[in-house]
């Protein structure tokens, strides 16, 4: 029989409730150095009993079936391995929506909803924002564009990535969240499917969280990132400003008069950003936004010359 100081799979299993589940789990990986190792157990076992987190404390001394207790086994098994909550459990939330994921596109974070909120507030405030055209570079699972689609109602979006996995799991998050017909997916590099668009369309907004890890440096990464998360999405380049250099180079071009350019950037790179972007002479009233925890997060350009 299986201790209950134990997990051992191989081994025929005892009745386990989940308050023992929870408690065992969180300790396992508090062991291993799994961050947030409570909310880990949590979410892996709500998953696989397929209820609420907030459920799952009004039925401590219940023991779930079997074959729910082996699918939450082998969750643990591969969290242990520092694969991601999110993968796991197929799903991640941004900007107070669910959004299913996958290893094909990044994790949604926090930090990104920084851009969500200077938009929201820019169409809110900006006139000629009544019905805006807006850009999404490098949408992964489409959140960003999902999140302003389901706040601006009179907005139009085109989100694009050079993904085609990318592009479906995007594809599949605009019909769950029913902003299909707001939503166009573009598939390319960058600007090039942009440029193709017919007829051409100019945005009032651009918006890109692109990747910016330095090369070399992804390796260094949590485990949950650099062995988990799409390195498509993560590498920058040599100096992790690859990116920007592209994007200053044709933003401006698609951007009608005074339209806003905003790139998410890491802490540490938002002076660099802002200098390349303005150094172009195309761009004018660089601003760095910080993040809900004060950290600079974004750089916001205008289109220089209202033209």
């Amino acid at each position: 029989m299986l201790k209950k100081d134990s997990m051992d799979v191989s081994q025929k299993p005892v009745s386990w409730t989940i308050g023992e589940l929870l408690q065992w789990t969180t300790a396992y990986f508090t062991r291993g150095g799994i961050d947030e190792a409570r909310l880990s157990a949590e979410l892996l076992l709500a998953h696989a009993l397929g209820c609420t987190r907030m459920a799952l404390y009004t039925r401590f001394e219940q023991t779930p079936p079997s074959e729910q207790v082996a699918a939450f086994r082998e969750m643990v098994k591969k969290r242990k391995e520092h694969m991601p909550v999110a993968y796991l459990i197929g799903k991640a939330w941004f900007y107070s929506l669910e959004f299913a994921v996958s290893p094909d596109v990044l994790i949604p974070r926090p930090d990104t909803e920084t851009i969500v909120e200077q938009v929201i507030r820019l169409a809110r405030m900006t006139p000629a924002w009544e019905a805006p055209e807006i850009l999404d570079l490098c949408t992964g699972s489409g959140c960003i564009a999902i999140a302003l689609a389901k706040n601006l109602p009179t907005a139009r979006l085109t989100a694009s990535d050079i993904s085609p996995a990318a592009l479906r799991m995007a594809e599949s998050n605009i019909a769950t969240h029913e902003v299909a017909a707001r939503i166009r997916l573009i598939a390319g590099d960058l600007f090039e499917p942009v440029a193709q668009m017919s007829p051409p369309v100019k945005f009032h907004a651009i918006v890109s969280n692109p990747p910016y890890i330095v090369s070399d440096k992804i390796a260094e990464l949590m485990p949950e990132v650099s062995r988990h998360e799409p390195r498509l999405a993560l590498n920058g380049g040599t100096d992790g400003l690859a990116f920007y250099r592209r994007i200053a180079e044709q933003a401006a071009e698609f951007l009608v008069p005074d339209g806003v350019l905003i790139v998410e950037t890491a802490f540490d790179q938002t002076d660099d950003v802002q200098l390349i972007l303005q150094a172009k002479g195309a761009f004018q009233d660089g601003r760095i936004i910080r993040d809900a925890a004060g950290h600079p997060r974004c750089v916001l350009v205008r289109k220089a010359g209202g033209g």
